[in-house]
């Protein structure tokens, strides 16, 4: 989600080949501040009891905004490790760390085959990741091998058919965001399945939280007007009424009346 029009979720999964990776920054570290989202962060630090002497992986770690938080909360004793699969997010995770003077690994990585012996960690944790992974199974089952026996696993995703926005018609709006859920990511009903995969592939006490997380005005604004320029696209909705939806969105945006939210899941459970 992102300040700026024109900014999909589709380029989350090949960033190396953006121009530039400044707006995907801005657009995560936005988000990352949404109060709803820290209080489900926070509740899965408590439920996988991250703390000091943890050994941390953190799959998907993209820039690094949640493993420099980490590896602040394992000292002493402890060590946090995130791997990604985009190049320029590792070097700006391995920057930031150096800039903060924390002793953060950042590796290169692919979720579904994670460089990294078996049983290597206590706490394995994935967030806002497995929506754009094909396979979220086998990344699942990844993630409970590098843990080790009565360790800890935690997920977080998001439902994007729980996309909110306060706009339009029904109909119209209706079109528009189930657009969005069938094809900005991968898996856009991912929570739905999270519990049962979590145990076929071996995790046990399976814990479920949620958050209805609300947006900012601006973030929503901007977000929704791409959402309604890929509708348009597609040819769900019509260029005109496409315009229409985006500019009562502006209004609204500018007016103080524009409510926008997505439903986040957090999934937890022992290995």
């Amino acid at each position: 989600m992102s300040r700026a029009d024109g900014l999909s979720l589709h380029a989350f999964t090949d960033l190396d080949d953006a121009p530039e990776i400044g707006p995907y920054v801005a657009a995560l570290e936005e988000f990352d501040r949404l109060p709803l989202l820290v209080e489900l962060k926070h509740l899965g630090i408590q439920r996988t009891r991250t703390g000091p002497g943890a050994r941390v992986l953190d799959v998907g770690c993209g820039f690094g905004l949640e493993s420099l938080r980490l590896a602040r909360a394992v000292v002493p004793g402890g060590a946090v490790t995130g791997v990604d699969a985009s190049a320029r997010f590792v070097a700006e995770a391995r920057r930031r760390a150096a800039a903060e003077g924390l002793a953060v690994t950042f590796v290169e990585g692919d979720a579904v085959a994670l460089p990294f012996p078996g049983g290597e960690f206590d706490v394995t944790r994935a967030e806002r990741v497995l929506v754009y992974v094909p396979d979220p199974e086998a990344a699942l089952a990844e993630m409970v091998r590098v843990t080790r026996r009565g360790g800890r696993i935690a997920v977080i995703a998001p439902d994007f058919d729980t996309n909110t926005v306060g706009v339009g018609d029904r109909a119209t709006t209706r079109a528009i965001l189930a657009h969005e859920c069938d094809t900005a990511v991968v898996n856009g009903w991912l929570p739905r399945r999270l519990g049962p995969a979590l145990a076929a592939v071996g995790a046990h006490e399976v814990e479920v939280a949620s958050r209805m997380v609300v947006l900012t005005p601006d973030l929503a604004a901007a977000y929704f007007a791409g959402v309604a320029s890929s509708a348009a696209a597609a040819g769900v909705v019509g260029e005109a009424v496409a315009a229409e939806w985006t500019a009562e969105l502006t209004r609204r945006r500018a007016d103080g009346t524009l409510f926008a939210a997505i439903g986040y899941y957090l999934f937890t459970a022992t290995v």
